[in-house]
């Protein structure tokens, strides 16, 4: 297989076209970055016939049309799968009952006098880290690359 490097007039890519960049250095001239950056009508021609700013592909998954994506070009936000659950009365044998992101606690000084008769009474909580890896971000397993747009 003959490997041509990104950047020459005969690489066979069209202007227009998004590649996935693994080095810190910038490819070639003819490449821009990903990172919303206004298109120079001078310098590049073709691809401000396109648009005229690049698309801002800096932190988010790009993900193929279809399925569940939203449409073309189109920024779609975060979501998880539904989580849900169940449980019975709580009472001193509930423990018996809780597994899996939900876990009790005694709640010792808490003024449960309209709630129970029983000033040890116990709190569910629900934590989805005992279950699942948690972040700040909901994210698949991944590594970083920088997206660059054929420019000329």
């Amino acid at each position: 297989m003959k490997v041509i490097s990104l950047g020459n007039n005969t690489d066979g890519l069209e202007v227009g076209i998004v590649v996935a960049w693994t080095l810190s250095v910038n490819p070639s001239d003819n490449y821009l970055e990903c990172n919303g950056q206004a298109v120079d009508s001078t310098k590049y021609p073709k691809l401000y016939e396109l648009m005229h700013n690049t698309p801002d592909y800096r932190g988010v998954f790009l993900r193929g049309l279809g399925g569940n994506s939203a449409t073309l070009g189109e920024l779609q936000g975060d979501a998880i799968r539904n989580i849900t659950g169940y449980f019975g009365r709580i009472d001193d044998n509930m423990g018996d009952y809780v597994n899996g992101a939900f876990y009790l606690k005694i709640a010792k000084g808490w003024d449960w006098s309209s709630y129970a008769t029983d000033t040890n009474s116990q709190i569910l909580y629900f934590d989805a880290s005992r279950v699942v890896p948690v972040a700040v971000e909901n994210r698949p397993i991944n590594k970083s690359v920088r997206y660059f747009i054929k420019a000329k």
